[in-house]
């Protein structure tokens, strides 16, 4: 990737690219790679997540990252990843971008079974799907991104009603129907 021609104006401190063989709309994400390649979360990823295949052309860096830069870059799902974001995505040195399948098939493979619970009050069983691989990936990149203060931590857990009028919504105690979202 060729690097832009910059001029410099200092008294107005704006940098003003002149020429450039490679522009990108996402010129900012540069700015967000940069930082969790520096703080090394590309080897966190590696060491947390299960091993790839020898044949696998990505690594969990290209998978994670395309993931990411859906929503750095504005995005809505995985298929931003070929229809509106692949060519300017490619040309980011920091990773390769796979295709939306490929991400969501790694995506699905670090998925784990349903847990049901009930509560001692109610006649509701609540599904979870508690992944410790997956929380203690996230935990320990906050901290590598100096993003958590101190050593302990509460995760809570929201629901969230969405209203609409989707097939499988249900209905609420306020009579309308909504999809639950969960948050934590």
């Amino acid at each position: 990737m060729n690097s832009p021609i910059l001029v410099m104006q200092h008294h107005l401190r704006i940098m003003k690219v002149i020429k450039s063989a490679h522009l990108t709309p996402f010129g900012g994400l540069n700015f967000v790679l940069e930082e969790l390649d520096n703080k090394n979360i590309s080897k966190l990823l590696d060491k947390h997540l299960p091993e790839l295949p020898a044949q696998s052309i990505y690594n969990w860096k290209d998978i994670l990252y395309s993931f990411w830069s859906i929503y750095f870059c504005g995005g809505d799902c995985a298929e931003d990843l070929s229809d509106n974001f692949n060519k300017n995505l490619s040309l980011f040195p920091q990773f390769k971008t796979p295709s939306p399948d490929r991400v969501l098939e790694r995506m699905k493979s670090l998925s784990i079974p349903i847990e049901e619970f009930d509560t001692p009050k109610g006649t509701k069983i609540h599904e979870f799907s508690i992944n410790h691989t997956l929380n203690n990936l996230n935990i320990t990149i906050l901290k590598r991104l100096k993003a958590l203060k101190n050593t302990d931590h509460v995760l809570d857990y929201d629901n969230t009603l969405v209203f609409s009028k989707k097939k499988d919504a249900e209905m609420t105690y306020q009579k309308q129907f909504h999809l639950l979202s969960f948050y934590c």
